[in-house]
């Protein structure tokens, strides 16, 4: 979600270094107590580096945990049931890591409060995936909203269980999850 400019190249070492040191300092002193002071010491750059890159603490934090693009590697050549398989397993990936975990709480409120930071989440991952899914039949017209829907359900399904019930987050019912996602779905 970085916003690039003319100008001379960006170091991708610089993106990489920030987005990392963001993870570590979200794991240590969680969101509210990360600054973009203390990410740009921990990366060894300045604020200003920082500042070209990203436009608020918030769009920092969004790309050090969900990354810069994604990673839409596991839906090429998925079926039907491959592509709910990944949003379920994907998710669930996403929401128990510990940088994840600490920064989802105070990221929904602030994506609650900018319509234009929830709108690039959903365009820059929610769209590009929900448009891999392989049609059930020819009907086609409401292949965007069940892709919608089954990424709703499977991404917040992983949501709700890593930060409400993080004891019910197990083997065994995230396999039940993913089980009524394909039972939703429908045959290939």
């Amino acid at each position: 979600m970085t916003a690039t400019g003319s100008g001379r190249p960006r170091d991708p070492r610089i993106d990489a270094d920030v987005l990392a040191a963001a993870r570590d300092l979200l794991v240590e002193v969680g969101f509210e107590q990360l600054s973009v002071r203390a990410v740009a010491a921990r990366a060894g750059v300045s604020r200003a580096a920082i500042a070209r890159r990203w436009e608020s603490k918030a769009h920092l934090v969004l790309d050090a945990v969900l990354g810069l693009e994604p990673d839409l590697r596991p839906f090429e050549g998925a079926d039907r049931a491959g592509w709910i398989r990944w949003v379920a397993t994907g998710s669930s990936e996403v929401f128990r890591q510990p940088a994840v975990r600490a920064a989802v709480p105070a990221l929904l409120a602030t994506l609650r409060d900018h319509r234009e930071l929830r709108g690039a989440v959903w365009r820059n991952f929610g769209g590009p995936s929900a448009a891999l899914l392989p049609r059930a039949d020819a009907s086609g017209p409401d292949d965007q909203l069940e892709a919608g829907a089954l990424l709703a359900l499977g991404a917040g399904a992983a949501m709700f269980l890593s930060l409400i019930a993080p004891e019910e987050d197990t083997p065994q019912m995230r396999a039940k999850v993913l089980e009524i996602l394909l039972l939703a779905a429908g045959p290939d």
